[in-house]
């Protein structure tokens, strides 16, 4: 597969904006060129216009629900028109929530049952009535899988985007209560301490056997606060007792080989807590290595 480029710098609090600058600061410090060491061939199809929030809007339990499904609609769009299911894509946010809309698109263009290898620190899997903050990045996996509040007409039909049976959670250490119980009982749930126990070889390979096993394609989504803070502290919600690079890419290594994966997210890396450019230099450095097939 050769592969494309989209910018997401979407956020949905007005205090993690932080967040989406990581695409305007990764693109100026270069990589698109640390890509095309892997594939010369890259295509950039630019970034996607996503709302500004200045101040929050909306009820304790889901703010700025209309920025979300408006940014949601936008990302969906672009990669619709963009997207060649030829090709492996790179969506660099911004903060998971763009998973909803470019779920949403990778759906159409490549046919068959998608499965998703989510990374992260923290489950995703809230909805309002478990929610403390209202903070929609923390719902949105849920929301993929159907769960939480009714999204546009459009959305709604195709839900769910993403079947729980085939969602592989890797890496948390920070759960909800309730939220916790949800990620339990409906999807593949590996914790930060569970890979500790077993090691990261078993689980990678558990993990692609899993997804292939079931599933036609593959998203592999990557939030940057899976790393231990050692290793990237450039993160809004650092939790200790987290991965490594060596960790996070024995996991990619293993997706790879079964041919099937048709996107790659990366997301949560905020540059304005990055006041050494340790954490950018990290993610620069690891980008390549997600999308290199050995």
């Amino acid at each position: 597969m050769k592969l494309s480029f989209v910018g997401i710098p979407i956020y949905t609090l007005a205090k993690y904006r932080g967040m989406s600058e990581a695409v305007t600061n990764l693109r100026s410090a270069g990589i698109l060129s640390r890509l095309r060491s892997a594939d010369p061939n890259l295509v950039d199809l630019g970034d996607v216009d996503c709302p500004r929030i200045e101040a929050d809007l909306g009820s304790k339990t889901l703010h700025n629900f209309d920025e979300f499904l408006e940014g949601t609609r936008k990302v969906r769009e672009k990669l619709v028109k963009g997207i060649d299911g030829t090709r492996l894509t790179f969506l660099l946010g911004g903060e998971c929530s763009f998973i909803v809309g470019s779920t949403a698109a990778l759906k159409i263009v490549h046919k068959g049952r998608p499965g998703i290898v989510w990374m992260d620190a923290h489950g995703d899997y809230n909805t309002p009535e478990t929610t403390d903050s209202g903070f929609i990045g923390g719902m949105c996996l849920a929301m993929a899988c159907g769960r939480g509040p009714r999204l546009t007409s459009e959305l709604e039909a195709a839900r769910p985007l993403l079947d729980p049976e085939y969602v592989v959670h890797i890496g948390s250490r920070s759960l909800d209560p309730g939220e916790d119980k949800a990620l339990e009982s409906n999807v593949k749930l590996i914790t930060a301490k569970q890979v500790k126990k077993d090691g990261i070889g078993k689980v990678a390979r558990q993990t692609a056997k899993h997804v292939n096993d079931s599933c036609d394609w593959i998203i592999a989504h990557l939030d940057v606060d899976v790393f231990d803070p050692s290793v990237m502290s450039s993160v809004d919600f650092p939790e200790p007792g987290g991965l490594r690079d060596y960790d996070i890419l024995t996991i990619f290594r293993e997706l790879h080989k079964t041919g099937k994966i048709n996107a790659i997210d990366l997301t949560a890396y905020n540059p304005n807590l990055d006041k050494d450019g340790r954490g950018r230099s990290f993610l620069l450095d690891i980008a390549p290595k997600l999308v290199a097939t050995e």
